[in-house]
């Protein structure tokens, strides 16, 4: 019998179709605002990595490598939660793709 985090993590799979030619190289569940957010790091058909949240593509410019596109996120996520206020995925979304 499978346990409900095998399930869940099967099922968050599922949801998420990598495009064509790229190769899934982290995933990971981050808290922003009062929602979790499912995020991709994709290595795309030029070895360059995107940024996915819940399937959306995060920011129009690939990173170079991994390291630099998990520090990018990281230093995105912190600023916004340092503004104290609440702040929803759409709203960093808006700002990132602006």
């Amino acid at each position: 019998m499978k346990s409900f985090s095998q399930i869940r993590t099967e099922l968050n799979e599922a949801k998420f179709k990598l495009p064509s030619g790229s190769k899934l190289l982290k995933k990971d569940i981050a808290k922003v605002g009062s929602s979790k957010v499912d995020v991709h790091f994709v290595q795309n058909k030029q070895n360059k990595v995107d940024i996915y949240l819940d399937g959306l593509l995060f920011g129009e410019d690939p990173y170079k490598d991994l390291k630099s596109a998990e520090k990018e996120f990281k230093d995105m996520k912190d600023l916004m939660m340092s503004m104290g206020e609440e702040i929803t995925l759409e709203d960093i979304r808006n700002e990132i793709n602006s």
